[in-house]
């Protein structure tokens, strides 16, 4: 098995009911609006893997990939994002899931959340962690 996966609809599948997937990702299109589920995992996916390099972890060397260990909280984050396009209110489990969520953003950008080491590495990290603010540099005082 590898140590760095791709989402896919099965994974989706495979974590809920798939009629309900199908429900989420088929609902209130506008004519000609493809499906919304690949730009979702998209999106879960660079953000998952901007926070690990930012934390100084390497990245594997496929850009469609992230950690095996954070399959299903990328594919929970996935599925909030599909229902909140149809304006459909999280359970309490779900915001329980979502506050989850930002707190492994927050310690993967910090280094603090293991992550499995990649497949393949990516020779050069695409984000450089810095001290300072965005934009400026002049480092933040401690």
């Amino acid at each position: 098995m590898p140590n760095w996966i791709t989402i896919i609809l099965a994974d989706l599948n495979d974590a809920r009911v798939a009629e309900l997937i199908a429900v989420v990702r088929e609902e209130a299109l506008a004519v000609g609006q493809g499906d919304p589920m690949p730009r979702r995992i998209t999106t879960v996916t660079d953000e998952l893997r901007n926070a690990i390099a930012y934390g100084g972890k390497p990245l594997d060397a496929n850009a469609t990939t992230i950690p095996n260990g954070l399959k299903d909280l990328a594919v929970e984050k996935i599925f909030r994002g599909l229902k909140g396009r149809l304006l459909i209110a999280l359970t309490d489990d779900e915001v329980r899931a979502e506050a989850l969520y930002q707190k492994r953003l927050e310690q993967l950008t910090r280094g603090e959340w293991p992550v499995d080491v990649p497949d393949t590495a990516q020779e050069t990290p695409p984000v450089t962690p810095s001290i300072g603010y965005f934009g400026s540099e002049t480092p933040l005082r401690r």
